[in-house]
């Protein structure tokens, strides 16, 4: 994946937030869901480009599908990006 390819995939708020949600372990849709407090239809699309961009997989099991991230470093980047963006003084929107 290219990296402006990378970018657009995660410059959704609700698509790093499930990143970040599933940087520890793998979580059924319910749960992301439940942390993000977002409609399931929405937290289903988001998963569905990510899925595409490549930054998660899922598996079935039963009725619930769970989601992980495909490499640790994704969450890696996010945080990184979280930590610079804190530390930058924005005066208007780029």
């Amino acid at each position: 994946m290219k990296s402006d390819n990378f970018l657009k995939c995660i410059v959704d708020d609700n698509r790093r937030n499930i990143l970040k949600f599933l940087d520890t372990k793998e979580k059924c849709v319910c749960e992301i869901i439940n942390h993000l407090n977002l409609e399931q239809s929405l937290i289903s699309h988001h998963l569905q480009k990510l899925k595409q961009c490549g930054l998660v997989k899922s598996r079935q099991d039963g009725k619930n599908i769970y989601y992980r991230i495909t490499d640790k470093q994704i969450a890696e980047v996010i945080k990184k990006i979280d930590k610079i963006s804190s530390k930058i003084d924005f005066h208007k929107e780029c």
